[in-house]
């Protein structure tokens, strides 16, 4: 047989073979890559810091909220009672301070003079008492009781006299420093006190962190809450990703913040565009369900492509397809 003859099948087989390549090589050959993947978002839980029944709930499951919109109450009387009780002790500590500052009153002085006045008068009426008696005692005039009576009355007013006059050079120089300053350590911890009371009676009332939709309500009105404990948990829907993985001969050919286009099939013909923010350090295996041997040692890595979501349209759990280099 004609050796171009029996090449001829040879040759028709080969022709075949590289016009129909598998779909995935004909993409890897354009540089472009697909993966398959769900849709995810940050999902926040929201608890209260405090304890305490709660009040009432202003969202329920569906609803949409914004940064900063109250989405739960709890009841304050109790916290209003506190923050009443650390006022009253804060102006009263504010109180005790004006009054050490303040220094003595003019009319406290006047009141310490005239004491030392009187202490200084009995103190000579004491004292020529004394000499009077002292003076008879030769002449036997008086008895030696009523001279150790002068001498008693004698000792008492110049202690008395000396008290007076210290009293008084205490209030002429005023409050101690170590008063005031004593005063002014205890003004700040009521402060601080009051400060805490407020932020308590504020945390009684539970605001959404961030914009997006409540995905779940945990509790009911009326229920007892622990702090820390998740009354309700709002999904952020703006900035979800897909979540996907990517073969590892493919992993030099991507980069992260390099652009994707996303597709869904509840959306056809929409396209989102979309951004690879994360690819995991470590490798894994194929995972999910994959039943062949083949397939199932692979391995690849984890990949999240965060899509702009402004309009609202993706929702959680949404299978999507992922092409980069389109």
């Amino acid at each position: 047989m004609n050796p171009i003859h029996r090449a001829g099948p040879l040759l028709f087989a080969t022709l075949l073979l590289s016009a129909c390549q598998w779909p995935w090589q004909d993409k890897a050959d354009k540089g472009v890559i697909n993966l398959t993947g769900t849709v995810d978002a940050r999902e926040v839980a929201l608890a209260f810091q405090v304890n305490g029944r709660l009040l009432s709930l202003h969202a329920d499951e569906g609803d949409a909220v914004k940064i900063d919109q109250p989405v739960a109450e709890l009841d304050p009387t109790d916290y209003q009672l506190i923050l009443q009780r650390a006022k009253a002790e804060a102006e009263s500590a504010r109180m005790a301070l004006a009054a050490l500052q303040a220094g003595t009153r003019p009319q406290e002085l006047r009141v310490a003079e005239a004491a030392v006045a009187r202490a200084r008068s009995e103190l000579q009426f004491a004292d020529a008492e004394l000499k009077r008696i002292t003076e008879m005692m030769p002449q036997q005039l008086a008895s030696q009781e009523q001279l150790d009576q002068a001498q008693l009355r004698h000792h008492v007013a110049v202690s008395a006299q000396e008290q007076a006059r210290h009293t008084l050079e205490l209030l002429r120089e005023g409050p101690r420093r170590e008063d005031i300053e004593r005063a002014r350590a205890d003004l700040a911890a009521r402060q601080a006190a009051l400060a805490s009371a407020q932020r308590m009676l504020d945390y009684s009332h539970l605001t959404s962190p961030v914009n997006g939709v409540i995905s779940l309500r945990l509790v009911e009105a009326g229920q007892v809450v622990n702090a820390g404990q998740a009354v309700l948990r709002v999904t952020e829907l703006t900035t979800p990703w897909v979540r996907a993985y990517l073969r590892e001969s493919d992993l030099p050919h991507v980069k992260v913040g390099e652009a994707a286009e996303v597709h869904v099939d509840g959306l056809p013909g929409k396209t989102f565009h979309g951004r690879l923010s994360f690819i995991a350090p470590d490798a894994e295996f194929t995972p999910k369900t994959v039943e062949t041997r083949e397939l199932r040692v692979d391995l690849v890595y984890l990949v999240k492509i965060e899509i702009d979501n402004t309009e609202g349209l993706l929702k959680v759990g949404m299978p999507a397809d992922v092409t980069f280099g389109h």
